[in-house]
């Protein structure tokens, strides 16, 4: 094992470590923000759980962060609109990916099929306003169908098909007719009439609804329309490539906002012209998204447009996109990068890390330093980075 390989694995047991107790973790957090996926306890039990197989404490860590989740929900009540990434969703969310990573039965087949059943109807509720411009998230990662989509393919493909049918064929059937839409020249949501951008990344933009519609292919998945929907998303994000990367709107809007991260950049829109070429056999679009991970490899790591150690506009985004893509190289530098950034949070944070989440802080990190030190784990059906649409 290399020395940075070495090096992320300590650091990935020492987040686990340090985020062993749901009580502190939850004290940091306003009360809305506790039970999340994206900030909160739903997203540190997925940590543990990922780790029960090299950590003895993995488990029973992994059950007590999602008991303080779920209490940590009962006591918020409604929080209006949930995606994949916070309420009834967020642990849904925690609990489809999680459990594969656990000795079987661990985890009560109600809860997962409770959580299942709800992301299906949020699904239709909001494939129900049909296509955009409108008020609502319908399309997007962290709230919309993209997001909930990708999440109903892991409950199909973990046994609960039955479950996750309604809202899935919903949310493939929407985005495929959005992304297909004749009355527009652009794929996906755009900021509304008249202005004509729109917004090309993972996070927020046409990169997710492209990352969906490529797996559920390959998930054996599928409704009318699909194969052509992902050949004119990949097509126009090709075509709106500026030099080495993207910029966060197309065409025109501001050049610069998280252009190397996950959530805007290149690293979430490479992973998913990958994804596309893989499912409907276009190379050209894998090209074009290796070669912006090469020269984002090619820049001093400083230079990029990124945020902190963390998953969403951090170092470990980046790491987890390259791990995905193949780009060992860039792999490399973004893991030594987070190691580092991770190792600075913890040594100035006033107790422990700063940001113990998912999304942007500590547990998402040390996810993708763990795959990156290929930590042993159990063979799950999905992936934790399903969670971006990575996989």
């Amino acid at each position: 094992m290399s020395a940075v390989r070495e090096s992320a694995a300590t650091t990935v047991l020492e987040v686990a470590d340090a985020l062993a107790d749901p009580v502190p973790i939850a004290r940091t957090l306003p009360a809305e923000r506790v039970h999340t996926l994206g900030d909160g306890l739903a997203g540190t039990a997925l940590l543990h759980a990922r780790l029960s197989t090299v950590d003895p404490a993995g488990v029973p860590r992994a059950l007590a962060h999602w008991e303080a989740a779920a209490a940590a929900l009962r006591r918020c009540g409604s929080l209006g609109v949930d995606g994949a990434f916070r309420g009834r969703g967020g642990l849904a969310a925690s609990l489809i990916v999680g459990t594969g990573c656990l000795p079987r039965g661990t985890v009560p087949a109600d809860a997962v099929r409770e959580g299942t059943r709800w992301l299906s109807a949020r699904a239709e509720a909001l494939a129900a306003w049909g296509p955009p411009p409108h008020p609502a998230p319908v399309y997007d990662v962290v709230r919309g169908l993209s997001g909930i989509g990708r999440l109903l393919l892991a409950a199909s493909e973990g046994g609960w098909a039955d479950d996750a049918a309604p809202g899935l064929t919903a949310a493939l059937t929407l985005l495929t007719g959005m992304v297909l839409d004749a009355t527009s020249n652009r794929p996906g949501r755009s900021t509304g009439a008249p202005d004509p951008r729109v917004d090309t990344g993972m996070a927020h933009g046409i990169a997710g609804p492209l990352a969906l519609l490529s797996l559920a292919g390959s998930g054996g998945v599928s409704v009318p329309g699909r194969r052509d929907a992902v050949e004119s998303a990949a097509d126009w994000l090709s075509a709106h490539r500026a030099g080495a990367s993207w910029p966060p709107w197309a065409p025109g809007g501001p050049p610069d906002g998280r252009r190397d991260a996950w959530c805007y950049g290149a690293p979430g829109i490479a992973r998913a012209l990958d994804l596309a070429a893989n499912a409907i056999g276009r190379t050209r679009y894998a090209d074009a998204g290796r070669a912006s991970l090469r020269a984002l490899a090619d820049r001093a790591p400083d230079s990029w447009d990124t945020q902190g150690p963390g998953l969403c506009h951090g170092a470990a985004g980046v790491l987890q996109a390259a791990l995905r893509v193949r780009c060992g190289v860039l792999a490399d530098t973004a893991a030594e990068r987070t190691v580092r950034l991770l190792a600075e949070e913890r040594r100035t944070g006033p107790d422990g890390h700063r940001d113990s989440g998912f999304l942007t802080g500590a547990a998402g990190a040390a996810l993708a330093l763990a795959q990156y030190a290929d930590l042993p784990t159990r063979p799950a059906r999905t992936p934790w980075d399903c969670l971006l649409l990575l996989a």
